[in-house]
């Protein structure tokens, strides 16, 4: 799918790809957040993801995550001059953490967890967000494909607690069970 207004309605990770020109003139940082190496955190000290808008064909503005890096700083990490055409997956906004630490529009570019409407707001974007694939990662630049997806395998658990549940319940059925009175016969 190619982003663009009807964006906004997409499902979570769906593939998109974007093609436009990225501003680096407002840079949010998300984190801090460890660095995904083969879908599984690296466990080593932590870092940001950058966020930067980009300008679409189309005039339209959206953000982009490029990916991890080790440090925040002000100094031009791995950017990327002129057009170019990446795929991603549309991500959306993260639950807030506590209410409390919500910025303020314009406040901050460093954010804990990702508030796309906020971002978008300060960017004057659309409220999507584009998280690149691990082929867009810029030697000295942006790590990308940090995206984690969770699935549980829970099977083993359910059957464990039903089956327990189970033999439980027979075991006291037959243990605490009272035997019927004898009723007197009439017929003898």
């Amino acid at each position: 799918a190619v982003v663009s207004t009807q964006s906004t309605g997409y499902p979570e990770y769906t593939p998109v790809w974007v093609s436009g020109v990225y501003d680096y003139s407002t840079e949010f940082y998300l984190g801090p957040r460890h660095e995904i190496v083969e879908y599984r955190d690296k466990g080593e000290p932590g870092g940001y993801h950058s966020i930067v808008p980009m300008v679409l064909e189309s005039g339209e503005r959206i953000l982009v995550d490029r990916g991890f890096v080790s440090t925040r700083t002000d100094q031009p990490i791995g950017q990327l001059s002129g057009k170019v055409t990446q795929v991603g997956y549309i991500r959306h906004a993260e639950g807030a953490v506590f209410a409390s630490l919500a910025p303020a529009v314009g406040t901050t570019q460093t954010y804990i967890w990702r508030d796309t409407e906020v971002m978008a707001k300060c960017a004057d974007t659309l409220p999507v967000t584009v998280e690149l694939i691990s082929q867009h990662t810029i030697p000295g630049g942006p790590i990308a494909g940090q995206t984690r997806l969770s699935v549980y395998n829970k099977h083993v658990e359910y059957v464990i607690t039903w089956w327990g549940m189970g033999i439980a319940s027979l075991f006291f059925i037959f243990r605490f069970r009272r035997k019927p009175k004898s009723i007197p016969s009439v017929f003898k």
